[in-house]
């Protein structure tokens, strides 16, 4: 989205939901912190045994890119364009949605 790269069919408010979507997720999931507010590593709350051997807790610092789209302005499309559900739900409500392709540069 901060680059306007995005692939077609998606849109920058399918983005957007989604991430909104993930970040309430993972921010309410109860395990998500230590007592002293910190991160701990996983995807849902505390899950250790999922990381890599060099994960530790230096390595949250990965988690601050959500917050690249903080450099859009308010106009942006990424903000204003609608809710709009992503990939997931509408394949799992039987939509269409295509393959899923890896981007490459180029």
């Amino acid at each position: 989205a901060l680059l306007d790269k995005i692939p077609q069919p998606l849109s920058k408010g399918q983005i957007r939901s989604a991430l909104t979507a993930v970040m309430q997720r993972q921010i309410s999931m109860p395990g998500t912190f230590d007592e002293n507010g910190w991160l701990k590593i996983g995807f849902s709350g505390s899950q250790i045994n999922m990381s890599e051997p060099y994960i530790n807790t230096g390595s949250l610092y990965m988690c601050t890119a959500v917050f690249l789209p903080l450099g859009l302005p308010a106009n942006h499309p990424f903000w204003t364009e609608p809710y709009s559900e992503w990939t997931n739900l509408k394949a799992w409500k039987g939509v269409d949605v295509g393959a899923d392709k890896a981007l490459r540069k180029g």
